[in-house]
């Protein structure tokens, strides 16, 4: 291999901006509402554009590689590119999976808008045009305006190629026809690869699906699997120009998508193993009904062969059904304070506000009654069950526990487990390899709106500055295991490796220094921050308030046309009436009844929504005839001139539609329910600055004193840097450094200098959309002019290059505070709030000393 990979070419383009673009309208409309994309999700949707639209090197036909961590949501990407892919023509998806075992929940996904999991809007929209997701047994099914999807096996398409029956899909199916091969788990493709015989073995599974994809030069491969086998030089090769987009699991956790992994190790019986985790699980589902939120956590109790697992379940059932409370009480007082089971126990218990022993009990007993146990180690009963297992984050799923052995490794998507339970003590290297895997497809995060933090995302970790919050139990999976000091070895070391764990990872407490709380900043010293509030939109009378444009264009298609002419016209497309022309029109020339049922189809325009986004509207009816509503909109509509001039009901209803849906999306990206306050109001320093315990370890967390090694800079000995140790990203800790190399100098402009590290202390909201944001960094500089002391708070953020084209709003909002944050009238002469620009090493180092940037401050009134 030579040269950059595919992946670090894209990921020289990305830091340089040049991927950066919105998400298509065509995706954005059609994707289910309860989808929102992630920052990653975007980044792939982002470079499969780039390559499609402005790659030079895109071969033709074009095979792509998304290696994405389990759990990452890759069957959203698959969703968002099928809709990407139907506006560029096509219209046939094969999709193809490893196991039988998983077919019936992949369907669902795609097909079932019923399922809580479906992945597009219901019902999809092209320019107005509704389009149907049909399953298809072979593409002389497929219909021309739909998109057509053939779910199979990768053995099962092997088998009908090479054994070709009526009506299924065979290799004429794919002659000249433009098809998408869409893989999951597609690590599985690689058998002949592995054995350096790629394309001799032609009746194997990859020569099979290698045939298919190159059957027309239009085609694309498009594969996903989070565990390709990169270490293999085989593999590496054949990928090294395919990888689009490398997200792995390590980053994946580091962004904060994952739970924490906790090894609870113990020397007990597995029956007591067993309940430990099912007190553990129904603690959990008390916890988080104190904080209001429903949840159903699910264990899994992991045997080693199918015959064990029976006996395991058998077991389980004897345990629950002459579970006491005296069987709790001797538990409880078996485990010292500390231990998280005991204190589940002890927190259920609790005097005050807790329930009896003999309650939990019997709660447990009918939480884990046989009814809501599973065993899925026969693959006739789990093809059957696969839809149970994919909804049991359903409020209707009451399934609270699962017997397993392997047939769960793969295609598995469920957020709400939080304890596995391994029921055998012995293994080898491949056992605990796989348990690793299941351990990740555990870690998916479930997510939730804390009531505590309703700013923080709800699909990320919420409490890593704060060890001891006890909703910290929910944002955690524990694998229960033995204490034998080889296998936890072992399984750590598989968990390092997938990047599940930080080989080094441990807790540490970072402390105010005791110098910096004698200070008088600290005891009497003030920081400001906003809050965020409701969007009345009392500043909303009519559509422009939006951005919507008075002008809307539209195009008329073909669909749905026939004709007839002799064979010796020419070309149909030259005929009078099929030329293309444009007209102008007002929206309320459609008519009302066209107007009316467009309206009624879609829930955006029912006058309660209308009134939530249009404080002010009336009613309904002064939406559609009103100059400053549908009234004032006209279409420029291009479309064959024939088409034009009659403009039939059905013609009308489409643009009517089309027109709507652009009002709508306008709408939605531009109304927001939340703002965040232009008034900053005063906190106690040392009421919002305290002491943390993090969990730190890994590339992404680095320890001061390892960094500054050859610095010759104690951070114990600064005295204007408020904690005793420091954890942070190399910009992070080139900030600090940055001012201490040049504190003289500050301090020769300002007098006093403090710098706190923002851990969960204050959290801004950006004034259009409410958005929550918590910089790095407030930095305090007092300054004296005329016997009147000034202290300005400087919010500061460090952010590398490649990072910060993708937080561009909150260099926004950073530029907007100095000029629009408002403080109470009694600190306006003696306090200011400003935001700096965002801190990058690799450039404020060569070209600007910090204390030049933020000098212009010395110069407010």
């Amino acid at each position: 291999m030579n040269g950059q990979s595919l992946a670090q070419e894209f990921d020289a383009l990305a830091k340089y901006g040049a991927l950066n673009a919105d998400l298509p309208d065509h995706v954005a409309a059609n994707i289910a509402p309860t989808i929102t994309l992630r920052p990653y999700q975007t980044t792939a949707l982002e470079r499969f554009a780039f390559y499609m639209d402005k790659y030079p090197q895109r071969p033709k036909p074009a095979h792509l590689l998304f290696h994405m961590a389990t759990g990452s949501g890759k069957t959203v990407i698959m969703a968002a590119l099928i809709l990407d892919l139907y506006t560029r023509g096509h219209r046939n998806f094969l999709f193809f999976v490893n196991s039988t075992q998983i077919i019936e929940k992949t369907k669902a996904n795609f097909l079932a808008a019923t399922s809580s999991k479906y992945l597009f809007a219901d019902p999809l929209r092209f320019d107005g045009r509704p389009v149907t997701v049909r399953e298809v047994s072979n593409f002389d099914e497929a219909d021309a305006d739909s998109i057509n999807i053939h779910f199979t096996t990768i053995q099962g398409l092997h088998s009908r190629m090479v054994n070709p029956r009526e009506n299924g899909v065979s290799v004429e199916d794919f002659a000249g026809r433009k098809v998408v091969l869409i893989s999951d788990e597609a690590h599985h493709l690689n058998a002949d690869t592995k054995k350096g015989e790629e394309l001799k073995l032609e009746a194997s599974w990859e020569s099979t699906v290698d045939a298919v994809f190159r059957a027309s030069p239009d085609n694309l491969l498009l594969e996903f699997t989070a565990t390709a086998n990169l270490g293999h030089a085989a593999i590496a090769a054949k990928y090294h120009d395919k990888i689009l987009y490398d997200y792995s699991l390590r980053q994946f956790r580091a962004d904060r998508y994952s739970k924490e992994i906790e090894l609870r190790r113990a020397d007990i019986s597995l029956d007591q193993r067993m309940l430990q985790a099912v007190v553990l699980s129904q603690y959990r589902r008390k916890l988080a009904g104190e904080y209001g939120l429903s949840l159903k956590p699910v264990v899994m109790m992991k045997s080693r062969r199918v015959a064990d697992s029976a006996d395991n379940e058998a077991a389980f059932h004897a345990l629950i059904e002459t579970l006491d409370g005296d069987r709790l009480t001797a538990m409880m007082s078996a485990l010292p304070a500390g231990d998280t089971v005991g204190d589940a126990l002890r927190h259920v218990t609790r005097a005050g506000g807790g329930i009896s022993v003999d309650d939990f009990a019997r709660e447990i007993r009918l939480d884990f009654a046989p009814t809501k146990v599973r065993n899925v180690n026969k693959p006739e009963d789990l093809a059957r069950q696969q839809i149970e297992l994919n909804s049991l984050e359903d409020h209707d799923n009451e399934v609270r526990c699962i017997f397993a052995v392997d047939k769960l490794n793969e295609g598995w998507d469920v957020l709400n487990l939080f304890d596995i339970v391994r029921l055998y003590d012995q293994g080898t290297n491949s056992t605990t390899n796989q348990e690793a895997q299941l351990i990740g497809r555990g870690a998916r995060y479930w997510p939730f709106v804390a009531s505590d933090l309703p700013e923080e995302p709800r699909e990320q970790r919420k409490y890593d500055a704060d060890e001891d919050h006890p909703l910290r139990a929910i944002e955690q999976l524990h694998y229960h295991c033995t204490h034998d000091p080889a296998y936890v070895g072992d399984i750590k070391k598989a968990l390092v490796e997938s990047g599940l764990i930080d080989a080094d990872t441990r807790k540490a407490t970072v402390k105010v220094k005791d110098s910096f709380r004698q200070t008088d900043f600290f005891k009497s010293g003030l920081l400001f921050a906003n809050s965020r509030q409701k969007n009345d939109r009392k500043t909303i009378f009519k559509l422009d308030d939006y951005q919507v444009p008075r002008l809307i264009q539209l195009s008329l298609g073909h669909s749905g046309r026939t004709s007839e002419g002799s064979a010796f016209d020419g070309d149909d497309s030259s005929r009078a009436g099929d030329r293309i022309a444009q007209r102008t029109l007002a929206f309320a020339d459609l008519g009302p009844g066209v107007i009316r049922h467009a309206l009624d189809a879609d829930p955006f325009f029912h006058f309660a929504n209308l009134r939530r986004h249009f404080p002010k509207l009336a009613s309904r009816a002064a939406f559609v005839s009103g100059v400053d509503f549908l009234g004032g909109v006209r279409l420029e509509v291009s479309g064959p001139k024939a088409a034009l001039a009659s403009l039939d009901v059905t013609a009308r209803l489409t643009l009517a539609r089309g027109a709507l849906d652009a009002i709508a999306s306008q709408i939605a990206v531009s109304s927001f329910d939340h703002i965040g306050t232009r008034d900053f109001t005063p906190h106690r320093v040392n009421k919002s600055i305290a002491d943390v315990t993090l969990t730190v370890g890994g590339t992404y967390r680095t320890q001061w004193k390892d960094w500054t090694r050859n610095e010759g800079i104690d951070l114990a000995t600064l005295d204007w840097f408020a904690h005793d140790d420091f954890f942070g990203t190399s910009a992070e800790m080139e900030l600090i450094l940055s001012i201490a190399k040049q504190i003289d100098r500050l301090r020769a402009d300002f007098g006093e200098i403090r710098l706190i590290r923002n851990e969960k202390a204050v959290k801004l909201y950006a004034f259009d959309d409410g958005a929550g944001f918590e910089p790095d960094f407030l930095l305090f500089l007092e300054r004296d002019r005329d016997g009147s002391a000034k202290m300005v708070q400087i919010f500061v953020e460090p952010k590398g290059t490649h990072l910060a084209a993708g937080d561009a709003w909150k260099q926004v909002f950073l530029d907007a505070i100095g000029k629009q944050a408002k403080l109470p009238d009694f600190y306006v002469s003696t306090h200011r709030v400003e935001g700096a620009p965002f801190f990058d090493p690799t450039d404020w180092k060569s070209q600007a000393a910090f204390s030049d940037v933020v000098r212009p401050f010395r110069h407010a009134p």
